[in-house]
């Protein structure tokens, strides 16, 4: 190898170092290893005629892998894996850690990945890393509502795509006094538009026009993951999600 080859590998190990964190240890984690989800840990909500399976998976950081399927002209579909009992120490401010892989194809509307909140999602408050017309988007969401406030949503938009057909890590940070979420791709925070200005932290408040930005879900009780389309996208498509994690610290790299 020649020396300037070295050199330049050398300076992207430099940069992913500066840049990732060393690992913190998780309060919650699942490497799917098992090759199947643990009903007493995992509740699968599906509907329609997305589905989720854990799969031997190739690229994946060990032999398997959760496969989230969405079928082409799917219509009123979701596929989630959440985890219901989540510690006490995660209950208002958390940090987590996913690989994912990601197939064109993801639907152009309002399409939900992520999410942490209240008990009995979808029809709860919570927290959300979704896409909406193929960029990422942060977003509160508000399902569920004291009588008065009615239902609604805070959503921020990125100019970011999801990185497609290639293993990514996302990682997240999701608060609730005040009500924040901040994004990182392979270890870059994703910036996103607010109030016509460019931030790596978007801030959340409801009802919309109040300045009530604390406790709006009231407790992170749980936490999923899958793929939902609100609408029938065309063409179908695929999610894979691997070294799941969750702490009260940045978790940083799986290793």
């Amino acid at each position: 190898m020649k020396f300037s080859t070295i050199m330049a590998a050398a300076g992207v190990l430099a940069v992913l170092t500066v840049t990732l964190p060393a690992q913190n240890k998780p309060v919650f984690e699942e490497n799917f290893e098992s090759g199947k989800l643990d009903p007493a840990v995992w509740d699968q909500r599906v509907t329609g005629t997305a589905t989720a399976a854990v799969e031997a998976m190739e690229g994946a950081h060990g032999k398997y892998a959760l496969h989230i399927h969405y079928p082409d002209m799917a219509a009123r579909s979701y596929a989630f894996v959440v985890a219901t009992h989540l510690p006490d120490s995660v209950k208002t401010h958390f940090f987590g850690r996913a690989y994912m892989k990601i197939t064109p194809g993801l639907g152009t509307t309002h399409n939900p990945l992520i999410f942490a909140g209240e008990p009995g999602w979808p029809i709860s408050k919570f927290d959300e890393i979704g896409a909406y017309r193929g960029d990422w988007m942060p977003s509160y969401q508000e399902n569920k509502s004291p009588a008065g406030q009615g239902r609604g949503e805070v959503t921020y938009r990125s100019d970011t795509p999801p990185p497609f057909d290639k293993w990514f890590l996302l990682e997240w940070e999701f608060n609730d006094d005040p009500a924040t979420i901040t994004i990182w791709i392979d270890g870059e925070r994703l910036t996103n538009t607010m109030s016509g200005e460019k931030v790596d932290m978007v801030k959340f408040a409801w009802p919309k026009g109040s300045s009530t930005n604390t406790a709006l879900v009231g407790g992170f009780k749980e936490f999923g993951f899958g793929a939902r389309v609100w609408g029938a996208p065309q063409q179908g498509f695929d999610v894979y999600y691997d070294d799941v994690a969750i702490g009260t610290e940045r978790i940083g790299p799986a290793r």
